[in-house]
């Protein structure tokens, strides 16, 4: 009789221990609440697309898959001085021509349906997906930011895999585009998520200076991209406004900017204005980094 207690005491000790240790396990969340895992919505066909047709207006773009030997800063200026005489002569042939020239499409009017394709997706993820014509908020930037670096990665795998095909001759079709494709995105990721402190993908610095010219460039790039978005969806009046704000950090490129021209509101215009923002930031890091230098040095 005993036994049969004490064995009935065990089981129900045993039974009300393992309840506790259940208890003490489910208690502790499977997912930090801190850290949800949440897909970004900004990542999708849509924009994609809008990656692929800005791609096309990059000055470096232009240097690695058709070997133009010019600076990007001269590209830059090419481009800018094209769309402001086609504002002033919308149907001048010639001109048409040499933008269309410079951006290697082959025809005007593909290149205005790139222009066209770009502001339309902005358009359409801002209304879209954040559901918001207004400004973008600081949470919609970051998502634009992460989903921008997402497309990166994804292609520069892609590209590596097919130029891996085109080496190996199992493809031979189109390879040296293939293998251009995958140079320019793999230095446009160096770039973008991992500059140095020249500006380029490259090693770490090692002093203040340093540092603080690569937070710079940067955020520099960060702004780019949202600016990018923000003025290829931006209408006439305010792709006006750009360059004031501008030519009041460098005097006279405010002027130098002056109104796009209604037959590239938004889209390209947006890539022009974005980029003149990008190429002053990047001289106001570099004059920022020269002083510090100066001051570490005690003059």
């Amino acid at each position: 009789m005993k036994k049969t207690i004490h064995l009935t005491a065990l089981y129900f000790f045993t039974f009300i221990f393992l309840i506790a240790c259940t208890k003490k396990e489910l208690s502790v969340p499977l997912v930090d609440p801190l850290t949800p895992i949440v897909e970004n919505p900004v990542t999708s066909q849509l924009f994609d697309d809008l990656n692929e047709a800005l791609s096309r207006f990059d000055p470096l773009y232009l240097q690695v898959m058709y070997k133009d030997k010019r600076t990007k800063e001269a590209l830059h200026e090419v481009g800018k001085n094209l769309l402001q005489l086609l504002n002033t002569e919308p149907d001048n042939l010639s001109i048409q021509k040499k933008i269309t020239d410079l951006y290697h499409f082959t025809s005007y009017k593909e290149l205005q349906n790139y222009s066209n394709s770009i502001r339309t997706n902005t358009n359409s993820i801002k209304t879209n997906i954040f559901k918001s014509a207004h400004n973008l908020t600081t949470a919609e930037e970051k998502m634009i930011i992460a989903a921008r670096n997402s497309f990166l990665k994804n292609k520069v795998i892609q590209l590596k895999a097919a130029s891996e095909k085109t080496s190996s001759g199992l493809w031979t079709d189109n390879a040296d585009w293939i293998l251009n494709q995958y140079h320019y995105y793999s230095l446009v990721s160096n770039q973008e998520m991992n500059l140095d402190s020249d500006g380029s993908g490259g090693g770490e610095c090692e002093e203040s200076c340093c540092f603080d010219l690569k937070t710079c460039s940067i955020t520099a790039r960060n702004n780019h991209l949202i600016n990018l978005f923000k003025f290829s969806f931006a209408g006439g009046t305010a792709l006006s406004l750009p360059g004031a704000v501008v030519g009041s950090l460098v005097p006279g490129l405010g002027t130098a900017i002056g109104y796009l021209g209604s037959t590239f509101i938004g889209g390209l215009g947006g890539v022009i204005v974005a980029t003149e923002f990008y190429n002053n930031e990047l001289i106001v890091c570099i004059y920022n980094y020269k002083a510090c230098l100066l001051r570490k040095n005690g003059n």
